[in-house]
């Protein structure tokens, strides 16, 4: 394994659960106690982590992991709530969508449908370029380097520009109080605008993002019609979303 493959599975763990040990990492990564150290030393060095005494911790809740590391968290969970969500679909509806890692995991599974898809997702865009019948409209934009979608004005206008059937958006958190919020404020607003041109919205969320609180809002819990999370998630959390009248489906 090389050694930026072991830093964003470092980072995996740590989003997971916030802190752990140098014996840990090492067990899971099949790695020496050293080897880790010194990974953990690197990332330390610019930030991305917090060395304590005999492991690692986030430096800062607040703060967004990288999009790769993103990725391979409770991957065969979004797996699950990706299908699940490509399920529901019909036949030649419009949806619309941002390239977040759990939606990700949705688009494989519509390749073979007859869809019209709205994206500022760069990646999206690429995964469905060979899919016969689906029609992507990729929006214009301002590129955010570390996810590949875009934003700005352009991209919401171009939004603005269509009725979409469902709204299919990723949150890095969900909280019946605080509602679904992300890490960055011109992710978070464009998708309330997709959100504002949906007949319905979709919510993809794995268990760990329930009950989290990021800085960025993107709507209030009732915005959504429907979110699809795992079987891990919390009983209070779901009733919770039931005492706010959100359907919740388990997968």
């Amino acid at each position: 394994m090389i050694k930026a493959e072991r830093h964003d599975l470092i980072m995996v763990e740590l989003s997971k659960r916030g802190a752990v040990s140098v014996q840990e990492l090492a067990r899971l990564l099949d790695v020496s106690s050293a080897t880790i150290r010194r990974d953990i030393s690197e990332l330390d060095a610019t930030n991305t982590l917090l060395r304590t005494h005999g492991g690692a911790a986030l430096r800062d809740r607040h703060r967004e992991v990288s999009y790769d590391a993103k990725i391979m968290a409770f991957l065969p969970e979004k797996r699950r709530i990706g299908a699940y969500a490509a399920s529901l679909l019909e036949a030649d509806m419009v949806i619309g969508c941002g390239g977040g890692t759990t939606v990700m995991q949705m688009i494989a599974s519509i390749k073979r449908m007859s869809l019209r898809v709205l994206t500022n997702a760069v990646n999206v865009a690429l995964e469905l370029r060979d899919a016969e019948d689906v029609r992507v409209t990729l929006t214009g934009g301002t590129m955010r380097k570390g996810t590949a979608e875009v934003v700005g004005f352009i991209c919401e206008r171009t939004i603005r520009d269509f009725k979409l059937d469902v709204a299919i958006i990723g949150a890095d958190g969900v909280d019946p109080e605080h509602g679904y919020t992300t890490y960055d404020s011109e992710e978070a607003y464009t998708n309330r605008v997709l959100i504002g041109q949906a007949r319905e919205v979709w919510v993809l969320a794995d268990h760990s993002k329930l009950g989290e609180v990021r800085p960025a809002v993107i709507d209030t819990i009732a915005a959504a019609d429907l979110v699809i999370t795992d079987d891990a998630a919390p009983e209070a959390f779901l009733a919770a979303m039931k005492d706010k009248g959100v359907r919740v489906a388990i997968v």
